[in-house]
């Protein structure tokens, strides 16, 4: 049918499985982190803290997320190349409330498509992507996060 787009996104199972990876991962780490995962629209599909995890560490990471979806790309990789853009588009981009421009949001990536992504926040920059990976991989393998 014209006119239609077909978009593929993981399930609630799949994200139930990604969260409970990450935080198993988190844990092994000695990390007090939130896991946020989300669909291909952004939308929150499952969420996990670490007991002792900031509170305002569930909001990041759920903005981390929601970041990587929407751009298919990893959150550090963004705010990499944001930095060789015109100043005015990073105060663009920084005045919408959900974009977030530091590491910890890996999108997963299956066929091309970003069909959801992981969030993570609460421990490094590098240990909140890493733990991101690590869930991707655990589930999927073959790091879905690249195109």
């Amino acid at each position: 049918m014209t006119g239609i787009i077909t978009r593929s996104t993981i399930d609630s199972d799949t994200a139930l499985r990604l969260a409970k990876a990450a935080r198993d991962y988190a844990i092994a780490q000695g990390w007090k982190t939130a896991i946020a995962v989300v669909d291909q629209s952004g939308d929150l599909l499952a969420f996990a803290r670490v007991d002792g995890t900031p509170a305002a560490c569930g909001v990041i990471a759920q903005d981390k997320a929601f970041t990587a979806v929407s751009f298919s790309t990893g959150t550090r990789e963004m705010a990499e190349n944001l930095g060789h853009e015109a100043p005015r588009v990073l105060d663009g981009l920084t005045a919408y409330d959900r974009l977030s421009f530091f590491g910890g949001g890996m999108p997963v990536i299956i066929d091309g498509e970003a069909v959801g992504a992981v969030g993570i926040s609460g421990s490094s920059e590098a240990g909140d992507e890493a733990c991101a990976v690590a869930a991707i991989d655990t589930v999927f393998g073959n790091r879905k996060t690249d195109k």
